[in-house]
C-alpha cells in the first residue's frame, strides 16, 4: 500500500512537473536580463535621458508593477523591479509544491510582463533602475515617497531640440 502510495503521488506529479518544465523552458529561451551597477558611464547617460528625452509617460505609484507585484508577492519598489527582471526559476521540486505553484505564476507574469531591451541589461543602484528597451526608448523606475514611479523617456527626433516638441510658428499653423 506503500509503495502504490509514493508512485500515485509522483504519477499525479508528473503532468504538473511537465508544464511547470515547459514555463521554465520558454523563460530561459527569452531574454534574461543580467544586472548591470550604474557606474559612471550608465548615471551619464541616465542624467541625459533625464535631461534631453522626451517624457512619454510617467506614473508614481506604477499600476503595471503594482499588478506584478500583488500577482508575484514582490516588493513594490526598484528591488521588486530588479529581482523581477533577473530572478532565475528554479527547477520542480516534487517535494514543495508551495514553491512550484509560486514559481509558476512568476514563471507565467514574466512571460507576459518581461520587456525586450537592447542589451538584456537592467542598470541598478539604490533606488533607481532603468532598461533601454530600445535605442530611443528608456524605462526607468524610481523609489520615492509616493511609491515606485515609472518614467518612460522618448528620444527627442532629429531637429527637436531638449527632448521637447518645438511649438509651430502662426505662420506654420496655418
Amino acid at each position: 500500500m506503500v509503495i502504490i502510495t509514493i508512485v500515485g503521488f509522483f504519477a499525479w506529479q508528473i503532468p504538473i512537473k511537465q508544464r511547470y518544465d515547459n514555463l521554465r523552458d520558454q523563460l530561459l529561451e527569452a531574454r534574461h536580463f543580467a544586472i548591470h551597477p550604474l557606474d559612471a558611464e550608465a548615471a551619464s547617460f541616465l542624467e541625459s535621458v533625464r535631461k534631453s528625452w522626451e517624457v512619454h509617460d510617467h506614473e508614481c505609484p506604477d499600476s503595471i508593477f503594482s499588478e506584478i507585484s500583488s500577482a508575484t508577492g514582490l516588493d513594490e519598489s526598484v528591488e521588486g523591479v530588479v529581482n523581477f527582471h533577473t530572478h532565475e526559476i528554479p527547477e520542480y521540486s516534487f517535494f514543495n509544491l508551495r514553491r512550484n505553484a509560486e514559481e509558476g505564476v512568476r514563471a507565467t507574469t514574466m512571460l507576459v510582463a518581461l520587456p525586450i531591451s537592447v542589451d538584456n541589461q537592467i542598470y541598478h543602484n539604490d533606488g533607481i533602475c532603468f532598461i533601454k528597451l530600445n535605442e530611443n526608448l528608456v524605462e526607468v523606475f524610481k523609489d520615492t515617497d509616493e511609491g515606485l514611479g515609472r518614467t518612460l523617456y522618448l528620444k527627442a527626433k532629429n531637429g527637436e531640440q531638449d527632448g521637447a516638441r518645438q511649438p509651430a510658428t502662426r505662420s506654420e499653423s496655418k
